[in-house]
């Protein structure tokens, strides 16, 4: 075969696989090789809260309830609600012994509790039967919020929602039987407890001024020491002794406490470290995880200074929400600063020249940008944002590395 025949008849084959090598030498070399591109994030704006914890200690104006003879109590007021001077707030029947007041007291506060939620189960005049559809939907909702409830635990929620879907039931039932049982179990109850009372009773009223009826449930023995008056002056080393003081419950039988006025106060110890956190007249947001996450906006009284160098800062407020738990102690969280600016993953940031900074990719070129570190959380940082500083701090939406070796202002990726 010439010379010229061979490469006639190999020539294309020859071709087909140079360029087949060449292709995938190219691929090995892109994939593989250290020019691949370093990965990226971009740059993005972002707020941050900074959140300090600690135990919170309450003071208000209390005055305990008391009558001499231990009884069962009839309630004239509810728990939490704002009662007039000389407004009654209970009855105390004393005709039980000691043995059989404990269960007395139980199976009436079960009879009023279902008076109370039979009379708001009254349909209004005029109801007609579409309205029972609604009440039905409603119901359903409801039963869905006390599976979540269920799930989480919350006692004192599931309770409302369960009374809630009896009242919702009882009103569906009475728009679709056409009976109206509510009224005939109200008229049971009532009677029941007309005859359920032994003794005789003793009318208890709110002697002092207007103020915000507790019953007993809510006295812990602290109402005469955790007082306004021994907050005027106290210290840490104060609240320390406080805290160690045993609960006086007095010798009479509590029947419940008044709380008068409207503003509350906590005081809350801290060391040395947070006492740059916190100044007289500054507004703070705090919330209540033992009050299923409720958030409140307390005014900074004043800090005093410790002898070991901590701080205990006064605050209060005027609020009183309704569906609030009044606990003498309990953990709080309070927001003490704010920060707003790029987010930076810690594996972003660099040092160059004794300069804080990032790598950026400016088109297939890696830059380097300032930064100005306004925050550092677990893992990330928080920037100023560029503003009018200038092309060589970081901007929005820059591609910020995150990974790779040998990286230097003006290295090209192909």
């Amino acid at each position: 075969m010439t010379r010229t025949a061979f490469l006639k008849k190999y020539l294309l084959r020859f071709s087909a696989t140079l360029a087949l090598l060449g292709l995938l030498i190219y691929v090995f070399f892109h994939v593989f090789s250290a020019e691949t591109p370093p990965m990226t994030t971009p740059a993005y704006l972002h707020t941050d809260y900074q959140i300090v914890g600690g135990e919170a200690y309450l003071f208000r104006e209390e005055r305990l309830l008391t009558v001499k003879n231990a009884g069962v109590v009839q309630h004239m007021a509810e728990s939490g609600e704002k009662v007039s001077r000389g407004e009654a707030v209970a009855e105390v029947w004393d005709g039980y012994s000691d043995a059989e007041r404990h269960e007395a007291q139980i199976e009436l506060d079960f009879i009023n509790r279902m008076i109370d939620l039979l009379e708001e189960s009254r349909v209004g005049a005029g109801s007609t039967l579409s309205k029972a559809e609604l009440f039905r939907r409603e119901a359903e909702k409801t039963y869905a919020q006390m599976r979540q409830m269920i799930v989480r635990g919350d006692v004192a929620e599931l309770q409302k929602l369960e009374d809630n879907m009896l009242v919702l039931l009882n009103r569906y039932r009475t728009l679709i039987g056409g009976e109206d049982g509510v009224e005939e179990s109200l008229e049971a109850l009532k009677a029941a407890r007309e005859n359920f009372w032994q003794g005789t009773p003793y009318r208890v009223y709110n002697s002092e001024a207007s103020g915000y009826f507790y019953d007993a449930a809510q006295i812990d023995g602290y109402e005469s020491i955790f007082t306004v008056s021994a907050l005027e002056s106290l210290t840490p080393q104060g609240l320390e002794a406080l805290a160690l003081t045993e609960a006086d419950r007095g010798a009479d039988f509590p029947v419940g406490k008044m709380v008068f006025g409207s503003r509350w106060y906590l005081a809350i110890p801290f060391d040395s470290s947070y006492s740059a956190f916190f100044e007289g007249g500054g507004r703070y947001d705090f919330r209540f995880p033992e009050n299923r996450g409720r958030e409140l906006t307390m005014l900074c009284e004043r800090t005093v200074a410790g002898e070991d160098g901590g701080i205990l800062a006064v605050f209060s407020t005027d609020e009183i929400p309704t569906d609030f738990t009044y606990l003498r102690t309990q953990r709080v969280e309070i927001t003490v600063g704010s920060y707003t600016g790029y987010h930076v993953p810690e594996a972003a940031m660099r040092v160059r020249d004794g300069v804080e900074g990032v790598y950026v990719f400016e088109e297939s070129t890696v830059r380097f940008r300032r930064v100005e570190v306004l925050y550092r959380g677990n893992g990330y940082c928080i920037v100023a944002e560029q503003g009018d500083r200038g092309k060589e701090y970081l901007a929005l939406n820059d591609m910020m590395i995150t990974s790779g070796e040998d990286l230097f202002e003006g290295r090209v990726y192909r």
